[in-house]
C-alpha cells in the first residue's frame, strides 16, 4: 500500500491518498481544502472514490472541485447526514466556520481564514458506506462519537482514524452531534488492533495502537 499525505486548509487537515497494493487505483480521504494540491497528489492515479471520515467543514471543502475534476462518488456513513447541513447553517448564522476550540484564536488572528468560500459548497450528497464495507481491500469501520457517522479506514496494518483517535486521546466531543461516551467506545474498538498498527489521524502526526492503548483509562478519567 502507498499512503500519501497532503496537509490542507486552515486546520492543517491530513488529506490522504490511499493506493492499495497491486495497482494505481486510489481513494482520496478527507479533501478538506486546497483542491489543486490534492489533485496534483493524485496525478497518474485512477481515483475510484472520495471517502469522508466525517463531514466537518475542514474535511470536505475541496469535495466539489474534486468531484468535478474526477467524476467519482463521495462515500460517507449515513449517520453523518445531519453534520454538513449543521455546519452550513452555523456558518450562515455566524459568518464563519466553527473550528471548535481553535475558533477564537483563528478569528483573533485572521477572521478571513474561517469565512466560507465564495465558490460553491458541497451539496452534501454521498453514497452510503457502512461498517464492514470494503473498497479495494480498504475496510470501513463505523467509529462514531466525534460525529454520529465517523468512519475509520483499515488497510494493511494502518488505521486512518479521522478525528476519532489522535496521539494523546480521542477527538473533540464538545460540539453538537458529538458524544464522549460514544467516542470512547469507538476508541476501545480501535485499540483492540495489534500494537504495531499505525494510526493516521485527521490532523497532526501519526502514532500506533501500542503507544496509545496504555492511556485509555486516563482519557476516560479526564473526560475528554
Amino acid at each position: 500500500m502507498t499512503l500519501r499525505r497532503v496537509v490542507v486548509g486552515v486546520l492543517d487537515t491530513n488529506c490522504w491518498i490511499v493506493t492499495p497494493a497491486g495497482g494505481n487505483r486510489a481513494l482520496v480521504v478527507d479533501p478538506g481544502d486546497d483542491a489543486d494540491r490534492v489533485l496534483a497528489a493524485c496525478a497518474g492515479l485512477d481515483v475510484a472514490a472520495i471517502v469522508l471520515t466525517h463531514a466537518h467543514f475542514d474535511h470536505v471543502l475541496a469535495v466539489p472541485a474534486l468531484v468535478a475534476a474526477l467524476d467519482v462518488p463521495v462515500l460517507a456513513h449515513p449517520a453523518d447526514a445531519p453534520v454538513w447541513p449543521h455546519e452550513v447553517r452555523t456558518a450562515r448564522a455566524t459568518g464563519f466556520w466553527d473550528a471548535g476550540t481553535a475558533t477564537g484564536t483563528i478569528l483573533g488572528r485572521d477572521p478571513d481564514r474561517l469565512r466560507p468560500p465564495e465558490s460553491p459548497l458541497w451539496t452534501g450528497e454521498f453514497t452510503p458506506a457502512h461498517d464492514g464495507d470494503t473498497v479495494q481491500t480498504v475496510e470501513f469501520l463505523h467509529t462514531p462519537g466525534h460525529t454520529p457517522g465517523g468512519l475509520t479506514l483499515h488497510v494493511d496494518g494502518h488505521l486512518l482514524t479521522g478525528d476519532t483517535l489522535f496521539p494523546g486521546g480521542p477527538g473533540l466531543t464538545g460540539p453538537p452531534l458529538s458524544d464522549f461516551d460514544t467516542i470512547i467506545g469507538s476508541v476501545r474498538r480501535l485499540l483492540r488492533f495489534p500494537s504495531e498498527t499505525v494510526v493516521h489521524p485527521g490532523h497532526g502526526p501519526d502514532t500506533t495502537v501500542g503507544a496509545e492503548r496504555p492511556h485509555l483509562d486516563s482519557w476516560i478519567a479526564r473526560g475528554w
